[in-house]
């Protein structure tokens, strides 16, 4: 399966794909039990750097803490702390108060912050994924309206993205703040009539529920055309495949790149070794969550609208595939 980038790039989900099964049926390795690959790029002086990621159970986090370990692995001068959080928006405000220095941010929060934000890397795709329960009236985002959703944390990338394209359709809907795990038994339990998550796919969260309860997908088919005119840089139409979480039949629904953020300010030295380690721990990261599997450096400097990092840049020119 390929994801299509807003620059009209494929994005492959792994090499040739995953499955919820094959990805749910094999062994999570963690870092510790994996050979981690050093990173080439000179090491610059030692210093304490802090990485926002995301909350428990996130991928954000799970891929951050991951990727700390492998730059710590590298980087016997220095070191990576991680800081969780509420995720991509609440990153994004860390990263231009100056409260940490690099973050998981998705493109979309960060075009917010232009000038504040620049980026290492893409990461991977962050997917919407919105369900409803199987006998719903809601077929499509308009069904939305005056609707009770579980959104996301308030300032996380679900609650961002949600409330975007809704407010674009016009769209008035109650949030309610809740983590993905939260979320998802809230529906179970019917407290809400519909969940949001924006993340990496599969996430496990959406997992259980459709292999426990009788749910579906929204299918934004019939939106996507709205949406990508308005948003072109930001969102893409994706597939959901049927294959993916069982249970739970394919749908249409957007994406949007992650990315691996740090300030303007940072030094290209720096910038360079953090980007080396990204992509010269590619394999390790994707035993801890499937989705580093898309950290290739063919697609990696698509960050558009979020302007490369000077020294990334370097990195890029310097090592083309």
């Amino acid at each position: 399966m390929v994801l299509t980038s807003p620059e009209g790039q494929g994005f492959p989900l792994g090499d040739g794909g995953f499955s919820r099964r094959a990805f749910l049926g094999g062994a999570v390795a963690t870092l510790s039990s994996l050979a981690l690959a050093a990173c080439a790029s000179p090491k610059p002086a030692g210093q304490v750097l802090t990485l926002a990621t995301g909350p428990e159970g996130a991928v954000f986090r799970e891929i951050g803490a991951a990727y700390a370990d492998a730059v710590n692995a590298s980087w016997p001068a220095g070191e990576m702390r991680v800081r969780d959080s509420a995720s991509s928006l609440e990153n994004a405000q860390l990263l231009s108060a100056g409260e940490v220095d690099a973050a998981l941010v998705n493109v979309d929060v960060a075009a917010d912050f232009e000038g504040e934000i620049v980026a290492l890397a893409r990461v991977f795709d962050s997917v919407l994924h919105l369900v409803v329960p199987e006998d719903s009236d809601i077929t499509d985002l308009r069904g939305l309206q005056g609707k009770t959703i579980a959104g996301g944390l308030e300032l996380s990338g679900t609650r961002f993205t949600t409330s975007a394209i809704l407010t674009e359709l016009g769209v008035e809907a109650n949030y309610v703040s809740l983590s993905q795990a939260d979320s998802v038994a809230a529906l179970a339990g019917g407290a809400v009539e519909a969940a949001a998550s924006l993340t990496g796919m599969p996430t496990p969260a959406i997992s259980d529920i459709g292999a426990g309860q009788r749910v579906r997908f929204i299918d934004l088919g019939v939106n996507a055309e709205q949406l990508i005119n308005r948003f072109s840089l930001v969102y893409f139409p994706v597939t959901i495949p049927s294959t993916m979480y069982e249970g739970l039949q394919s749908a249409t629904t957007l994406a949007v790149p992650t990315v691996l953020a740090v300030r303007p300010g940072m030094a290209d030295a720096l910038a360079d070794f953090l980007t080396d380690c990204l992509f010269s721990n590619a394999d390790a990261l994707s035993h801890v969550r499937p989705e580093a599997g898309q950290v290739n450096p063919r697609t990696g400097a698509g960050t558009t609208p979020i302007a490369l990092h000077p020294g990334a840049a370097g990195w890029f020119r310097a090592n083309k595939p």
